[in-house]
């Protein structure tokens, strides 16, 4: 068998393929594989070392320290101060509360989430607002969904932005 212009570019072709192949994507694979072993090794070994159980001990004493400087408290009655604390927001950005539902709570490997949900009606900006105070707000938790609605009230012919939240606040069990 004789190999001609064709069956030269076609195996030329191939090992060119398979150069691009190896230096793309082959080469970066055994890179990250290899990094990832050695990784993992590093982190047997230091799971079982006092060295980081005692640094693991000062970080947290640091945490609480930090924690108790801005004064981070839980109330007897969260959903009373989350009330509290989204009246005064949508007075403040013209806001008004349509609905505050019964807080849902699950209770998962030593954690319980509760998980609060109110809907609001206002402008768009100022929900956003109110959303970023939320966020900014560690004691409150986290937002975790956020549902815009837009309405059309036919008796008044004015469209209503209605703003739906689902709060969850996390919390260990003792």
């Amino acid at each position: 068998m004789r190999l001609n212009r064709k069956n030269k570019g076609l195996l030329f072709g191939f090992l060119i393929a398979l150069y691009i192949c190896y230096s793309f994507a082959i080469s970066n694979t055994i890179s990250y594989y290899k990094e990832y072993q050695s990784k993992s090794e590093m982190i047997s070994e230091n799971n079982s070392s006092p060295k980081l159980a005692n640094q693991l001990r000062q970080k947290e004493k640091q945490l609480d320290v930090m924690l108790s400087r801005y004064n981070i408290k839980t109330s007897e009655s969260f959903q009373n101060d989350l009330l509290k604390q989204l009246t005064a927001y949508g007075d403040s950005y013209h806001l008004k509360i349509i609905d505050f539902k019964e807080p849902h709570s699950i209770t998962d490997k030593g954690f319980t989430t509760t998980s609060y949900i109110f809907s609001l009606e206002g402008s768009f900006n100022g929900c956003l607002a109110l959303l970023n105070k939320i966020e900014n707000n560690p004691t409150l938790g986290s937002i975790k969904h956020l549902n815009f609605t837009k309405k059309r009230n036919y008796k008044t012919n004015i469209d209503q932005l209605f703003l739906e939240v689902i709060l969850q606040k996390n919390k260990g069990i003792k």
